[in-house]
């Protein structure tokens, strides 16, 4: 699947960081119920075939998962609440996009963690989704499969 998400995206597949604070949404027991979810987008440029690593923020802060993007620009949350969002105050605000993403691989490595992205090119705190630069997402593909 992800294959050939990636033949119908014109362009190279870009990579995203996506984060998530455990405190809020339980993105593992999500994934492990449903394995995709709907994701609020807060980036344009998001599109179906990118790669979105989900990075768990405090007090885990790293990455733990690897997800697909299967499709993007949703103009409407298509779900209903799937039980998994622990701050329902912070989860049900509006957003005006959309993406699903299914997650095909799970992490619990240290070297994912935020010390090591920093060292391997990432520019500061992800508080939001942002594209990885080359030499961070290849650090991610290469340390991942370790």
């Amino acid at each position: 699947m992800e294959e050939e998400l990636r033949k119908n995206n014109p362009r190279h597949p870009s990579v995203w960081l996506i984060p998530c604070a455990p405190d809020i949404y339980d993105a593992e027991g999500a994934f492990a119920e449903y394995g995709s979810i709907i994701w609020h987008q807060d980036c344009r440029g998001i599109r179906a075939g990118d790669i979105a690593y989900i990075y768990a923020t405090a007090p885990r802060k790293r990455i733990i998962c690897k997800c697909i993007v299967t499709e993007s620009d949703i103009p409407f949350c298509p779900q209903e609440d799937d039980g998994y969002e622990i701050d329902e105050a912070f989860c049900n605000r509006s957003h005006k996009r959309f993406m699903e993403i299914k997650q095909t691989e799970t992490y619990d490595n240290p070297l994912l963690g935020y010390g090591f992205l920093l060292q391997n090119g990432l520019t500061g705190a992800i508080r939001s989704q942002r594209r990885a630069v080359p030499a961070l997402a290849e650090y991610i593909e290469k340390t991942a499969k370790e």
